[in-house]
């Protein structure tokens, strides 16, 4: 009897896994790869809210790249907007994944004594609201332009922290294409 007590605690204490979606459902919950928008921070003043507004396509030219949601850009307030310490996360899985990597890449370049580093913006894809289901930029355009139109069997694995995906023949295929240790599954046909 004991050990069932134990099972079941660690049954309730496991995260649930996130659902598998097959490529319709997945299609569903996706954006379009055209067209973004940047929602600034709220509490900004108007000049800074312009400011971070016009950095994002210089960005991109700077890059040489098209902007890839989703994407944050961080700073310290105590530093300003034109300081080092404003930095950029671009083509993350998540708005989350991409506040993450832009507080961290942020943080160690802010001025000694200055504030934690504070999100400006965020980018999402047009038309965003709350899916099951974000891609990156560039996962959203693998699915749309070849895994969608693979056979099956297939899947398609993220990695939520990082951006990382990968696709292949079977979930061992796709996570060992991700490449990356905390990979998932997230579509399968």
């Amino acid at each position: 009897m004991r050990w069932r007590l134990v099972i079941l605690a660690l049954c309730l204490a496991a995260p649930a896994a996130a659902q598998v979606l097959d490529t319709r459902e997945a299609r569903k919950e996706l954006f379009s790869l055209r067209g973004y928008e940047v929602v600034v921070a709220e509490g900004l003043s108007k000049t800074d809210a312009a400011t971070v507004r016009a950095i994002v396509p210089l960005m991109a030219e700077q890059l040489r790249q098209p902007v890839r949601y989703y994407a944050a850009i961080a700073f310290s307030p105590g530093d300003g907007l034109v300081h080092e310490s404003l930095q950029a996360a671009m083509n993350f899985h998540s708005i989350d994944a991409a506040r993450a990597a832009a507080a961290a890449a942020c943080t160690p370049l802010r001025s000694a004594g200055a504030p934690p580093c504070a999100i400006a913006a965020v980018i999402v894809p047009k038309s965003f609201k709350p899916s099951g289901l974000t891609l990156s930029l560039d996962a959203t355009a693998a699915f749309d332009k070849t895994f969608r139109r693979a056979p099956s069997p297939k899947a398609f694995a993220i990695s939520r922290t990082t951006g990382a995906f990968g696709t292949g023949s079977s979930d061992g295929a796709a996570l060992s294409a991700c490449g990356v240790a905390d990979c998932e599954v997230v579509i399968r046909d």
